[in-house]
């Protein structure tokens, strides 16, 4: 932006261009240029020469402007211009019409389009320079260029003085109208040396090919206004609910101050509501904002809620809104004016009239007026999870390529990209289909905010390559205010067990799918504050480390947690690492604070503060499928020009989590979970699957993730959080997961090549063990051993007689006996339907502390990890079909 001039009565005021001024201008650059054409016809050789000679003047002034530089020191050589200036565009106005708001376009892998980006923002550019108030159009030249009709593309003044004050160390812009429209639209995403030489010579061949209308209104229809706003309707609309033509002189001024940097001038700030709030300071004013937990939103505090309720009875805000806010799906903001905005708008009316653009009348009132926000009415843009996925992830890559937030977003929306995604088509329309299939989830109903309950989400990548190739965030949601479920974190339950635990249990041979464990009546409790896991398993007896993880066992999974380390501490940090090799990125790693998931309850039975989303445990698991090696979750291969220019190119990264040996056998005790646990739901056929089911406090919430040969699927059940009902409990619980997820991932596997058996790496056999004492046995199942470990010793038990079906736990969140769902000490059959979770058992009784060569270290001394987990952070039950 040029330089902020107060209001200077010595000064004599710089005489504004008159109409009659521009029209003799213009009549005599039409009579040149008749002169020229009648010229052109003489001779093609005339024609030629005069072309050739044209340019060469035009690079020579460009060199003549950078002589400048030069003789300061700033350019090294010559030579620099005419590199630059190799391979440039011929300008018009047509060539800049199309450059002004391009749609972006995503595809689909096969190059089809998936979308076109778009926001409810977003508006169509001006055509004509009448419909943008003369006010506007003085209010930028002020601000930018007030010589605008007096050089010919460049201020030569401007530019030299710019270099003068840059070696001084006064930053000071130099830039002309023309070259800032040289920069949004054609350069940049250039470096700067030769960019700032290619905006000069753009500039010029604007002079020589379009009217200054006309480079006018190229700017206006494109420049940065904040908040998402581009151009000058977008943000006429989206500050002041008018259109361009019917903007004050001040309010023109407060739009031209934002240009420069949006993000100190824009006209407002968003605030959190303090409850002292009039209606006049909130109509009108209000924001919103989908609330998430890797945002900087806080939950609303008492006065806010009471707020809140003050505009719903204001009729501010309709019912749908209210009930969100309530819930905290969606956060609310009011528009503060911003001081800083005010302070900058006197700047540019000073300027304003000085140059005789306004009177000073005019320039006192509107200094001495407040700032107005009115904002429009919100419009829900239909977006999909899919779209709203891409925009972040580009916006991201952008960003990585050196460009600011803002112009990564003006980008995506305005800029003509060619986005080329990683979603397959036929996967996507089927992932679609059977969310829309009501039959897929039991007892469909409207929560309180409108919003259809239970909510899902799944996510199916490539996990060789990392490529997401289907995602849906929600049924029957759309829209930039909806919660994006596929990548938000939800407690992961008993999903989290063979990632944090029986991987390093495997890895460092602490444990292999052998080794017995008690799974005594009287359960498990920890030394030194007595918390006791539940386990619906318990009174099974011994039970190997397959069999545990294939029933879900929470008081075996703490005993083979606590072999981790020689402290609970250690253990805990074993666990933690092991995760964050996984691509885990939502732990709350804390030594400190009382949430912290530093403790056996998140990270054993996944009750964790955030949570982990369904594309990171789905990544989290492709890693296994993918024999140990984690690979970034992507879902764009390219993003290009709208003439096929590459900008930037999906790297995803790489890295070894384990070694293939283990990922197998950790895949192989995941396929005794679909044969002979609680994911027999998930099964497709003879089609190999490896999977684990899960489900948190209650059953509000039930996973499946699973995978096979070809495909690696995460799927999640649940009522959202505070939807301003009590939460319900998944019907069928986590088999309704695996159910869900054997839905979507049939018809994907119907036409691939049958394959049985995942491929078994050399450092790798199979023994015959007995499931429940971990003894060979000729009459076992076949188990995955790595090279140098071993059954330990012959079983000694008779043919197992199936007693009890296996059913996934329910840690308690008290002591025994004392959790939301009664004792149940003699309910040990079988429930004829899958359909609601057992009752467990609280395990009132002796300890059962029995864990066969574990340290037995009752979950921690010094740190955390052994406090009683709180509400909605474990695992309820889950029975298992047989």
């Amino acid at each position: 932006m040029g330089r902020d001039n107060r209001d200077d009565k010595n000064k004599i005021k710089r005489r504004k261009v008159s109409s009659s001024d521009k029209r003799n201008t213009s009549q005599a650059s039409s009579k040149s240029s008749k002169s020229s054409n009648s010229s052109r016809t003489s001779s093609k050789r005339k024609t030629s020469s005069k072309k050739k000679s044209g340019r060469f003047k035009g690079v020579k002034t460009v060199a003549l402007v950078f002589l400048v530089l030069l003789v300061v020191g700033v350019a090294a050589t010559s030579g620099i211009v005419f590199a630059s200036l190799r391979n440039t565009e011929a300008i018009n106005k047509a060539y800049l019409d199309k450059k002004t708001y391009q749609t972006t376009e995503i595809l689909y892998a096969d190059g089809n389009l998936l979308a076109k980006a778009q926001t409810s923002d977003k508006k169509e550019p001006v055509a004509d320079i009448k419909k943008i108030s003369k006010d506007l159009q003085h209010a930028l030249i002020s601000a930018e260029d007030e010589r605008f009709y007096e050089h010919n593309g460049v201020d030569m003044k401007g530019l030299a003085r710019s270099v003068i004050n840059t070696l001084m160390g006064n930053k000071q812009g130099g830039s002309t109208i023309p070259m800032q429209v040289s920069k949004m639209l054609i350069t940049s995403q250039e470096q700067s040396i030769t960019r700032k030489i290619k905006d000069i010579y753009y500039a010029f061949e604007m002079s020589k090919t379009m009217s200054k209308d006309d480079v006018l209104l190229a700017y206006l229809n494109n420049f940065y206004a904040g908040n998402g706003l581009y151009g000058a309707e977008a943000a006429a609309q989206g500050y002041f609910s008018k259109s361009a033509d019917e903007l004050t002189a001040g309010e023109a001024a407060l739009l031209m101050a934002s240009t420069n940097n949006p993000s100190r001038y824009s006209p407002y700030i968003k605030e959190k509501l303090d409850g002292t709030e009039t209606k006049e300071d909130v109509e009108n004013k209000l924001l919103f904002y989908t609330n998430t937990t890797d945002d900087t939103w806080d939950e609303p505090n008492e006065a806010e809620l009471q707020m809140i309720n003050k505009i719903y009875s204001w009729q501010l805000i309709d019912k749908e809104t209210y009930n969100q806010l309530l819930s905290k799906t969606i956060v609310v903001r009011k528009a503060a004016p911003r001081e800083a905005a005010k302070e900058k708008q006197k700047a540019i009316l000073s300027k304003m009239l000085r140059l005789g653009y306004i009177t000073q009348d005019q320039y006192d009132k509107e200094v001495a007026a407040p700032i107005k926000i009115k904002l429009p009415k919100a419009k829900e843009t239909v977006v999909s999870s899919v779209e709203d996925y891409v925009y972040s992830e580009v916006v991201d890559a952008l960003m990585n390529q050196g460009y600011t937030k803002e112009e990564a977003q003006n980008m995506y929306y305005n800029g003509g990209l060619r986005i080329s995604t990683t979603i397959d088509a036929g996967m996507q329309k089927n992932l679609e289909t059977q969310y829309n299939n009501k039959g897929n989830f039991p007892q469909t109903r409207n929560g309180a905010d409108g919003v259809v309950q239970p909510q899902s989400a799944m996510v199916i990548l490539d996990y060789r390559t990392g490529q997401i190739k289907s995602l849906i965030g929600g049924r029957y949601v759309k829209g930039k205010r909806t919660l994006n479920r596929a990548t938000n974190p939800k407690q992961p339950g008993s999903t989290i067990k063979p990632l944090s635990v029986y991987t390093p249990a495997i890895d460092t041979k602490e444990t292999t799918q052998s080794t017995p464990f008690s799974d005594a009546r009287g359960g498990y409790k920890f030394d030194h504050n007595g918390w006791n896991p539940k386990t619906t398993t318990a009174g099974s007896g011994m039970m190997s480390a397959r069999k545990a993880l294939a029933w879900s066992s929470n008081t075996i999974a703490v005993k083979v947690a606590e072999t981790l380390g020689g402290s609970s501490n250690e253990a805990i940090d074993v666990m933690i690492d092991y995760l964050k090799n996984f691509g885990i990125t939502t732990l709350k790693d804390s030594k400190t604070d009382k949430d912290t998931d530093r403790q056996f309850p998140s990270l054993v039975l996944g009750g964790m503060s955030y949570g982990i989303s369904p594309l990171e445990m789905a990544a989290a698991y492709g890693t296994l499928a993918n024999g140990g090696t984690y690979v970034e979750p992507t879902v764009f291969t390219t993003i290009q020009t709208y003439d096929g220019n590459l900008i930037a190119k999906s790297n995803p990264q790489e890295s070894r989590a384990v070694s293939e040996d283990v990922a197998f056998v950790i895949t192989d005790m995941l396929q005794a979970v679909i044969k002979e646990g609680t994911g027999k739901n998930a099964a497709l056929g003879k089609m190999a699957v490896a999977g684990k089911t899960g489900t948190t406090n209650d059953a509000l919430d039930a996973w499946f993730v699973g995978y096979t040969p070809y495909y690696v699927g995460a799927t999640y059940i649940g009522d959202d959080a505070g939807t301003g009902k009590a939460r319900q409990s998944v019907v069928g619980t986590s088999s309704a997961a695996a159910s869900l997820w054997s839905s979507v991932m049939a018809p994907i596997h119907k036409n691939l090549t049958l394959v049985e058996n995942f491929t078994k790496p050399e450092g790798v056999y199979f023994a015959k063990i007995n499931p429940s004492d971990g003894g060979t046995s000729s009459y076992g199942v076949n188990a995955a051993f790595i090279e140098g470990t071993s059954p330990e010793r012959a079983s000694s038990q008779a043919p197992p007689v199936q007693k009890k079906e296996p059913a996934e736990e329910k840690p308690n969140t008290g002591d025994a006996g004392d959790g939301d769902n009664p004792p149940d000490e003699n309910n040990t059959e079988k429930p004829e339907e899958p359909t609601t979770p057992e009752n467990p058992d609280e395990n009132n009784g002796d300890n059962g502390n029995t864990n066969n060569g574990g340290n037995n270290t009752g979950g921690g001394n010094e740190d955390n990890s052994g406090d009683k987990p709180v509400d909605n952070t474990t695992e309820n039950t889950e029975q298992v079909n047989e």
